[in-house]
Order: C-alpha cells, then sequence, then structure tokens
C-alpha cells in the first residue's frame, strides 16, 4: 500500500474516531464537560505512556521547550472543553463541523509561529470555510443557540493553534508521544 494511500486510510479513520467521540460525549448525558475531559484525557495519558514505556522513547528538553509545552496543552485543553462544551448544547454534527475550524486555524497560526507563507488559495479556502461557518452558526436567526456555537469556534481555534504548536515542537525534536503524554497530563490537573 503507497504511503499516500495510507495517509488516506488514517485521515479517514481519525475523522471517523473524532465522530464516534462526538456522539459518545452526548451519549454521556449530564456528566459535566470537564469530567468528560478528564476520563478522555485519561485514557489517551494511559495510552500515551504506555507507547512511551513500551518503545523507550528518550525525551530531552531543551531550554524554552516546557512553555512551548505548557502553552501547546493550554491551547489543547481550551480546544477539547469547546468542543464538548458545544456538543452537549448544540447538534452533533453542527458542534463537529465548527471544530474543524481547527485546521484552518493551523494555516493561520503557523503563518505566525512557523513563518509559513500563506498562499493565494490557502486564503480562498479559509475564507470559503469562515464564511461556511455563518451559514451554520446562522447569526442573528432563531435555532442554533450563538453561546455554544461560538464556543465551538474558540474550541476550533484552540485545536489549530495546538497543532501548529505540535508542529514547532516536533521540529525542535520532541516525540509525538510525549507531547500527547504532556498534554494529557496537564489538562486531566487543570480540569481538576
Amino acid at each position: 500500500m503507497s504511503n499516500k494511500m495510507k495517509g488516506i486510510l488514517c485521515i479517514m479513520l481519525s475523522a471517523f474516531s473524532w465522530a464516534v467521540m462526538g456522539i459518545l460525549v452526548r451519549l454521556a448525558g449530564d456528566v459535566p464537560s470537564f469530567q468528560k475531559s478528564v476520563f478522555r484525557n485519561l485514557v489517551a495519558m494511559a495510552a500515551a505512556g504506555v507507547f512511551l514505556l513500551a518503545s523507550h522513547t528518550k525525551v530531552r528538553l531543551k531550554k524554552g521547550d516546557l512553555p512551548w509545552l505548557i502553552l501547546r496543552s493550554a491551547a489543547g485543553t481550551v480546544g477539547l472543553l469547546g468542543n464538548f462544551y458545544a456538543l452537549d448544547r448544540m447538534m452533533v454534527a453542527d458542534a463537529n463541523m465548527l471544530n474543524k475550524l481547527a485546521p484552518f486555524f493551523t494555516v493561520i497560526v503557523s503563518v505566525f509561529l512557523l513563518k509559513e507563507a500563506l498562499k493565494l488559495p490557502q486564503v480562498l479556502c479559509i475564507l470559503t470555510a469562515f464564511v461556511g461557518t455563518l451559514f451554520v452558526i446562522k447569526p442573528g436567526m432563531t435555532g442554533m443557540p450563538l453561546g455554544p456555537a461560538l464556543i465551538a469556534v474558540l474550541g476550533g481555534a484552540g485545536a489549530g493553534t495546538a497543532y501548529s504548536i505540535v508542529r514547532y515542537l516536533q521540529k525542535r525534536g520532541i516525540p509525538g508521544p510525549f507531547i500527547v503524554f504532556f498534554f494529557s497530563t496537564f489538562s486531566c490537573a487543570a480540569v481538576l
């Protein structure tokens, strides 16, 4: 199987897994978003911890890495809580769609953080995504509560920022499983 096909399958599996998680978050009922976040992050922390131990991954933090790990974790926590809050108060499909703004925020943050150039097609896609968001939120119209929709957008912004910082940290040589472990541990502690 080609790397391109493996990538496509991983993206599809990821999208399916996030959709299932969204449904399960909703089905958890009246459990507060903070508690749902703790349980979700405990699972991620355990999985990343087992992987780190089993692979004997060596982690060497350089000067300046810790603030970036904390910033990534804070942004990821905002992203997760925003998504869970919206899932509890909106239709699951709408909440998930607004959370899918994360890649567009990733592109925007990457311009500033990673000094990546923004090309015209990317600008047009970003503008289209945000205009499309207005069709979901329908500001000023009845139906969707504006507060949860804006929090869902904030969640997408937090997730997108976190993704850009992950890339930055990996460029600095920090292994991905450690970044996940640090985030999950930080997020559990923060919401507790």
